[in-house]
């Protein structure tokens, strides 16, 4: 299965562009943004999501590149992703007359909703949120890179406490350029990114989605392989959900990895986000009406 669909650019200023499949004039559309590396069409359960939106919604299906995609994520920041998220919701509503608009986060893209959700200037134009994989960058690089966590770790801490926290680490640390800003807060705790780990105290993932006013679920993978085996995940999704103010639920996938590769698991996600969107649909149009109702008590 393929998505076709009409390349835009959104930012002329840096030629960013978006990627929309399903029909393009609806004023529906899911904005899914992915994670570390990836770009264009990155997960597998993008051509059935897409199928499921237009057929059960009639809503589009946009793919966003920002300056973090691929391999420029480590020269970037959550702050640069959030402005460019508002100049690509800001273009959704004033071109292509966009009114509903929902979110979903792939990854370190959950880092993005939750920031743009709270600090974005356009974040009232995103009526829903999904957070697909959430997951903690910092508890991975701690199991995966051993000793040289530490190493690595002091070394960005050294730099932004010489000034440097926009200069290059060495090369060693990634396959991507990455500086000792971005590091840090991908591997510190309290870093900008460390939004999931399993350690954060419950107070502090509080204040992390405190300013969090959209609805949203997130989508846990019972084989996310990006969660170190240590970690109780049950406490983990229950920790984050009770967390979240606007918090609708979590959707567990059992049998998925951190990128839902099976269909079974695909199906079940793309079910869930339809429900979700539905429900959120369902309350608007309830508040719109009520609204106009009071409106029309008081023309009286």
């Amino acid at each position: 299965m393929n998505l076709s669909g009409t390349l835009s650019t959104y930012n002329p200023q840096t030629r960013l562009t978006m990627f929309e499949s399903g029909p393009q004039n609806s004023q529906g559309s899911v904005v899914f943004v992915a994670g570390l590396m990836d770009g264009y069409n990155a997960l597998p359960y993008l051509p059935l999501l897409g199928k499921f939106l237009e057929e059960q919604l009639g809503f589009s299906l946009i793919q966003v590149m920002l300056t973090s995609s691929h391999m420029g994520y480590g020269i970037s920041s959550l702050q640069d992703d959030v402005r460019e998220l508002d100049i690509l919701f800001t273009f959704l509503r004033e071109e292509r007359a966009k009114t509903r608009l929902f979110f979903i986060g792939h990854s370190t893209g959950c880092q993005d909703a939750i920031s743009f959700a709270s600090h974005g200037r356009n974040r009232a134009a995103v009526q829903g949120l999904v957070l697909q994989g959430p997951v903690s960058d910092r508890e991975f690089m701690m199991s995966s890179l051993d000793e040289m966590y530490g190493k690595y770790v002091r070394l960005a801490q050294r730099m932004i406490n010489d000034g440097k926290g926009q200069e290059l680490m060495v090369r060693e640390v990634d396959i991507a350029p990455v500086t000792a800003y971005r590091f840090n807060s991908l591997a510190s705790i309290g870093g900008d990114d460390d939004m999931f780990s399993s350690d954060i105290p419950f107070e502090s993932m509080q204040a992390n989605f405190g300013q969090v006013m959209t609805p949203l679920i997130m989508v846990h993978s019972g084989k996310d392989e990006y969660i170190p085996s240590h970690i109780n995940k049950e406490q983990l999704i229950s920790d984050l959900t009770n967390a979240s103010p606007s918090s609708l639920g979590a959707v567990v996938l059992p049998d998925a990895d951190h990128a839902i590769s099976d269909l079974a698991s695909q199906t079940i996600f793309c079910n869930a986000v339809v429900q979700f969107i539905r429900k959120v649909l369902i309350t608007l149009e309830q508040e719109e009406k009520a609204q106009e109702q009071a409106l029309g008590g008081l023309s009286l």
